[in-house]
């Protein structure tokens, strides 16, 4: 079953996540980034622990996807996984979201704690 970026456009816009939590496993690197940053809306367990799986994902950019993805969440939830990449990741586009992501958590929780 082939999934357009169009589908998961309009998932995102109806808060369908269980229909973008079920495709970030695509055979299309496209369609599981998309998805991936389509849940940037969702701050809740079952995204963050499906974004911070991917983490570890072979290919830089669904990782790189993912811990930016993480970042715009904003959860403290995710932040030590985030600091873990931030010191072991070896690809530089990916070290360079984690430390902006590391950035955005940070800010968020600054900002909750605030209000």
């Amino acid at each position: 079953m082939s999934i357009s970026l169009k589908k998961i456009e309009k998932w995102e816009k109806k808060k369908k996540v269980k229909k973008l939590l079920s495709v970030l496993n695509a055979d299309d690197k496209e369609v599981r980034i998309h998805a991936i940053r389509a849940l940037s809306g969702f701050d809740s367990l079952d995204v963050i622990n499906a974004l911070v799986s991917f983490l570890r994902d072979p290919n830089p950019d669904i990782r790189a996807a993912a811990v930016d993805t993480l970042g715009k969440i904003g959860s403290g939830k995710a932040v030590e996984f985030v600091r873990f990449m931030l010191e072991k990741e070896t690809d530089e586009n990916v070290r360079e979201a984690a430390k902006n992501a590391l950035a955005a958590i940070k800010e968020k929780m600054s900002q909750d704690e605030i209000a």
